[in-house]
């Protein structure tokens, strides 16, 4: 997969650009801080996952002055070419495939597909389980619009049943209902979850090696609120009938899918509690590669790479170890303040970025 043209209108600092890019190749965007290098793969970012990496608040995307921003790509996938737009105005987002709107985002999100990596992603391990479940969501739902579907009809499930509950007179039989429904939809879930995070972590401890010159093992566990095994189900309805009367006094459903989490580990210690920043950065970069080779596999191509200020806290070694695993039929884009010294063996494109503007650099 292939970004070959990316255009902004009144996006962060791009007042208007539109750009062609080489296939399969590096793309290193030099500048210093605050000249609009984050702001560009942030734009095609965007395009896959319909947020930004950086904020919640569409609204400061949005140029200085003015009322919507565009962002829109010709994108090449699997020897077809896509062309998407978005529109963001204070009100929504408003998309486009081919000039034809799309209305439901899950028809719109993964067909470009990036995989970004930034200095932000090492809060995986400390922030709330919130964020890592979102963190396995957002890849399913790009590899799978079945899993969509199945995490939409979860929520509007849940949110059924936690209406329910609020009732003066909780009608019990239609709690219960909801909730047969939600024991089916979890089930599949919870299997989609565990199955993705382990063939995940197969690939990242094949990869962790070339970041880390320690002998390190790294893992991960899906917590969820019973044992994943054949009778889940049996599991979630003895889980549910212990905590329904609390559930009556609190008003709400109490367990449940939608408080998961991931526990990551180093030498089966909790990574939070015992890795330093450098084997974090290690063990995310291993994360994202592996990702990549999970999407190639299902996909038959390589998702584009997002890679802002990666090289900021890596020697030399590591920089050519990174360099050398980064896969040649995937098209990468680099973000970095310092001019890199490195034997590439790989087509490589440098740009210069100032004040919103790019400029290809011939070397």
């Amino acid at each position: 997969m292939n970004v070959e043209k990316l255009t902004c209108f009144h996006f962060r600092n791009y007042e208007t650009m539109s750009f062609s890019f080489v296939p399969k190749c590096i793309h290193f965007l030099y500048g210093k801080n605050a000249q609009g290098k984050t702001n560009l793969i942030e734009a095609i970012y965007f395009l896959s996952h319909l947020r930004s990496f950086r904020t919640n608040q569409m609204d400061s995307m949005i140029m200085h002055g003015c009322n919507e921003f565009c962002v829109q790509a010709i994108v090449e996938s699997n020897h077809r070419k896509e062309e998407l737009k978005v529109i963001v105005d204070y009100q929504k987002k408003h998309l486009f495939r081919f000039q034809n709107p799309v209305k439901k985002y899950s028809d719109f999100i993964g067909i470009e597909n990036a995989i970004l990596f930034c200095p932000d992603d090492l809060s995986l391990f400390t922030s709330s389980p919130k964020n890592r479940r979102r963190f396995i969501d957002m890849e399913l739902m790009k590899l799978s619009k079945t899993y969509t579907s199945t995490l939409s009809s979860y929520q509007k499930l849940l949110k059924q049943r936690n209406q329910a509950l609020k009732q003066s007179n909780i009608d019990e039989c239609l709690v219960q209902i909801y909730l047969d429904q939600m024991i089916e939809v979890q089930s599949v879930i919870i299997k989609q979850r565990n199955e993705f995070l382990n063939s995940l972590m197969n690939k990242a401890r094949e990869l962790y090696p070339f970041f880390s010159n320690e002998k390190e093992e790294i893992g991960a566990k899906y917590m969820t609120f019973i044992p994943i095994d054949p009778d889940m189900k049996s599991h979630m309805k003895e889980a549910y009938d212990k905590v329904f009367e609390k559930e009556k006094r609190y008003h709400q459903t109490l367990i449940g899918i939608h408080r998961d989490d991931i526990l990551f580990e180093l030498n089966e210690n909790p990574v939070c509690e015992v890795a330093s920043q450098g084997q974090k950065r290690s063990f995310v970069l291993a994360l994202k590669l592996g990702l990549a080779q999970i999407i190639y596999e299902k996909s038959g191509q390589y998702p584009i790479l997002l890679l802002d200020d990666v090289f900021s806290e890596l020697d030399d070694f590591r920089k050519r170890q990174l360099i050398e695993k980064l896969p040649r039929d995937m098209q990468i884009f680099i973000t970095t303040t310092e001019r890199l010294n490195i034997n590439w063996n790989r087509e490589v494109r440098f740009y210069d970025i100032e004040k919103g503007r790019i400029k290809e650099v011939l070397k």
